[in-house]
């Protein structure tokens, strides 16, 4: 049924313009279901009027909304019509725009090859708009791509040209991303003194633009090296403060994350009954949120724990549970990890 709206069409322009401003302000505070509504109300406003680039990218809002709510479907669905919208309007931004949140999408479903080629073609299509911030994105989440895929020398070439892009641009918040990317790079070479800098650095500038839900993916990530260094307390206090953030906000999968790296932390410690609890407790959200990804990392830690516990069969089970969740994400560097750990149990190692 058509609903009626009062007003003329500028009037409901402007009305429509002002209630997405409210859901942009929320979602930068992170209230997400507050900014799903208000891009909601704004939709129902621009429902029957031409079509413009406000639509297309009230769109794409509500898409990165559900995208973080854990509603993948609808994101995708949000994201397609944006793109419609902005193709219909020659909107060469909007079009770039799009195609990077559905790319980002077909990676989060293990499509890597899809993805790849949405980015390009986004990115091309930023250079012609003359987008550099945009452009910044695209190339960190190639970074993110080559990272997934295991090609880190890549992924570091990817995140210092993003690096550059959002430098020129003077945004702080997108630098403090690129850096929160480039430490988790750093971490799997090995190189945890670097990587700690890279995440302090990136946590100052989360700090001084008051963006909490940034700092607690900073703190989150941070703690995988410091772990990896053997500073317990440092970690525990990390991931301390992560959780809490992240237990204030709507993100679950940000949840999950810390709680991974707790399991971790207690594995580590050799506190192997508390490790039992926050692996299944992040196991439980990340398949909530759909993230198969995250299922599979999660799955392959605690696998790790079931065989220092002398269970190599539950070990096993875990093992090739996370090997199909990373492959089906496209983790081929992660999911090599599994299959040699798999090779190993069936050659009797430990």
């Amino acid at each position: 049924m058509m609903v009626a709206h009062a007003g003329s069409p500028d009037d409901r322009f402007a009305a429509a313009l002002a209630v997405a401003r409210g859901g942009r302000a929320a979602e930068r505070r992170r209230e997400l279901a507050t900014a799903r509504d208000r891009y909601a109300e704004s939709l129902e406003l621009l429902g029957g009027l031409d079509e413009t680039p406000l639509l297309a990218n009230v769109l794409r809002w509500m898409g990165s909304v559900c995208r973080d709510l854990g509603d993948i479907d609808a994101a995708d669905r949000s994201y397609r019509e944006s793109l419609a919208v902005a193709q219909a309007t020659n909107a060469w931004s909007g079009q770039a725009s799009a195609l990077n949140c559905q790319a980002a999408i077909a990676q989060r479903r293990g499509d890597l090859e899809g993805a790849a080629m949405l980015y390009r073609e986004a990115g091309r299509l930023a250079v012609q708009a003359g987008e550099i911030r945009l452009s910044g994105m695209i190339e960190q989440n190639l970074g993110v791509l080559a990272s997934i895929q295991g090609d880190l020398t890549e992924a570091l070439t990817r995140y210092h040209a993003s690096l550059g892009a959002f430098r020129q641009v003077d945004d702080e918040e997108a630098v403090s991303w690129v850096l929160n990317n480039m430490g988790m790079v750093l971490n799997d070479l090995r190189q945890h003194e670097e990587a700690d800098r890279t995440f302090t650095a990136a946590r100052n500038i989360a700090r001084r633009l008051r963006n909490r839900a940034m700092e607690g993916i900073l703190l989150t990530n941070q703690a995988e090296g410091l772990i990896a260094m053997e500073r317990w307390h440092d970690a525990g206090l990390a991931l301390a403060q992560a959780m809490d953030i992240a237990q204030g906000g709507e993100e679950r999968g940000r949840e999950a994350e810390a709680l991974k790296f707790l399991g971790i932390l207690e594995r580590e410690r050799g506190r192997y009954g508390r490790s039992v609890a926050h692996f299944a407790d992040a196991l439980d959200i990340a398949r909530q949120v759909a993230d198969g990804l995250l299922t599979g990392e999660i799955l392959r830690e605690r696998g790790d724990l079931r065989l220092r516990e002398g269970d190599p069969d539950g070990a096993a089970a875990d093992w090739r549970s996370a090997l199909h969740e990373l492959e089906s994400a496209g983790a081929s560097r992660d999911a090599e990890g599994v299959r040699a750990r798999l090779a190993s149990i069936r050659g009797g190692g430990r």
